[in-house]
């Protein structure tokens, strides 16, 4: 804890707040995010979720290597003090592989302002509000509609490749919903993992599952939309068959919307059905 905080804390009557947050210039998180990969973010969603990831720190990276070498954000805020080390393994060369994670709450609050803002600027307000009223009114149309315009004018069909790709950037998006819902990714519920669910804040909204897929194999254009959709079902049936709805369900979540969504490089499919009722949206 810093002096500033202290002060400001006694002076405040003792009401624990983020003080220092606003003391310094914090834009420097917001440029970096703007600039991460999906796996960055999706790691910064782990963080943010009080968890720990693991990943190589090099203590001498100075702040131009980061637009170069993306992976240097963690050595970059280590340093900078924006994260903490939890474990740590030496290497060879004199650098070490460390478990981070966010230090404490006064931390915590600068990643919630600057980092979600740095990941709101990755997608125009427009589209953010379009996407959130999508997942909300069941709107199968509008939220493929949004996200096809998403991957158009963001990715490459280089970087379009693997199921990960897809994931991080399921997970950036969804982390503009961060104020009413806890996004979580991969863990494990009734008898398997999940690729992404959002818990609800308040229990009046719906919970969502949403499980991804990728089509590979080369495909004329023709086939593109039945192979996607035919993907899309097979998400829902494994959201279905390995019950990745119970831990949800146990936290009290009456409402369950679980979307199967398909990617083929630039293009996308999204089928949507809501609680365990066998009929579909899309």
């Amino acid at each position: 804890m810093n002096p500033w905080s202290v002060i400001n804390y006694l002076d405040d009557g003792c009401y624990p707040k983020a003080f220092w947050q606003s003391t310094g210039s914090n834009d420097v998180i917001s440029e970096i995010i703007q600039n991460a990969t999906p796996e960055i973010l999706e790691n910064m969603q782990l963080l943010m979720q009080e968890q720990v990831v693991s990943t190589y720190i090099d203590t001498s990276v100075i702040y131009p290597e980061i637009q170069s070498n993306p992976s240097t954000i963690y050595s970059f805020l280590l340093i900078a003090g924006y994260l903490k080390v939890v474990k740590k393994v030496p290497c060879h060369d004199g650098n070490t592989i460390c478990d981070i994670a966010i230090p404490n709450k006064e931390i915590f609050y600068v990643y919630e302002k600057e980092v979600l803002a740095g990941l709101s600027d990755l997608i125009s307000q427009s589209s953010a509000i379009a996407i959130q009223q999508a997942i909300y009114q069941q709107d199968v149309s509008g939220l493929q509609k949004q996200l096809q315009k998403f991957l158009l004018q963001t990715i490459s069909s280089h970087d379009a490749a693997s199921e990960s790709f897809y994931h991080g950037m399921v997970i950036g998006l969804c982390a503009i919903m961060n104020n009413m819902y806890y996004v979580s990714s991969n863990r494990e519920s009734g008898a398997g993992r999940y690729d992404v669910q959002l818990l609800p804040h308040n229990k009046v909204l719906p919970g969502i599952l949403i499980e991804l897929k990728v089509l590979h194999e080369t495909v004329t254009e023709t086939e593109i939309s039945e192979r996607l959709k035919k993907l899309c079902h097979a998400a829902l049936q494994q959201i279905e068959t390995k019950n990745y709805a119970v831990s949800m369900r146990e936290q009290g979540v009456q409402q369950i919307m679980k979307f199967g969504i398909a990617f083929y490089k630039k293009r996308v499919e999204i089928v949507c059905r809501m609680g365990d009722e066998p009929g579909r949206k899309d």
